[in-house]
């Protein structure tokens, strides 16, 4: 079995995470995942971009941690949207390389380009931002059913699913489930292998990158589209549920503070 390397932490986070994966690989993995698969070819269909990173913007109601009505509903976060205004909620990662290039946790910047490039036949005109709050189920469910309404108003074929941590993870894996419940593809990119082993999500790629920086470093436009394009890629080639592509990408920077 893949292991997380937490290496880029500090010690004191490092074994705090380092015992998550250990109760993690201790449990049965679940064996509800769900399957719906990709209708169409990627460069024909329309995706939505979905952040697990409490993106929201200036004029939109804040995400809090105490666990409001209001943490558990999305924000949309429109194409032309200034990223002046666009913030995180951000318990449990370090926000400093989002604040330089909010492409690292929300890659929208890049799937527009790819989508010039052809990559994709398009994307849904809102991108859909959740806190990664998933505590009382009731709230998140009826949640993630309400964005399932936004899928299909958008007549929406796939949803990119981009969480950030460890919490905001969880959340992903959960909302996956429930979208394919209701025949949406998903594709979730994962940060953290076993809590995705035991989730198993129907779609999904890790990467050993630190939490906040799933997409690598800022302004790395690159990288960046590259693990993008390989994500994508999933909605085609996936033919397994529950399967995890290992992203062979080395983080060769710095020590990340959480």
């Amino acid at each position: 079995m893949r292991k997380t390397d937490f290496n880029f932490l500090n010690p004191t986070k490092r074994l705090m995470y380092e015992q998550l994966s250990r109760s993690y690989k201790m449990k049965e993995p679940l064996k509800t995942t769900s399957w719906t698969p990709f209708p169409n070819k990627l460069l024909e269909s329309t995706i939505t971009l979905v952040t697990v990173a409490g993106a929201y913007l200036n004029n939109q109601e804040p995400f809090t941690n105490e666990g409001k009505k209001s943490d558990y509903k999305f924000r949309e976060i429109p194409l032309n949207f200034d990223p002046a205004d666009l913030r995180f909620f951000a318990p449990d990662w370090n926000i400093d390389e989002a604040k330089e290039d909010y492409n690292v946790v929300f890659p929208l910047g890049r799937l527009i380009l790819l989508q010039k490039e052809g990559k994709i036949g398009k994307l849904t005109d809102n991108s859909y931002s959740f806190s990664g709050i998933c505590d009382d189920e009731k709230m998140f469910t009826s949640s993630v059913k309400s964005l399932v309404n936004k899928l299909q108003e958008n007549k929406s074929e796939g949803a990119l699913i981009i969480p950030t941590s460890y919490m905001t993870g969880e959340a992903a894996c959960k909302m996956a489930a429930i979208i394919e419940k209701n025949k949406i593809s998903t594709a979730v990119l994962s940060p953290f292998y076993e809590q995705t082993a035991f989730f198993a999500p129907p779609r999904s790629a890790f990467i050993n990158f630190p939490f906040g920086r799933l997409l690598g470093k800022a302004n790395h436009i690159t990288l960046q589209t590259a693990i993008l394009r390989d994500v994508l890629r999933l909605f085609e080639k996936s033919k397994n549920p529950g399967e995890i592509l290992n992203l062979n990408y080395i983080w060769s920077f710095e020590e990340v503070p959480v």
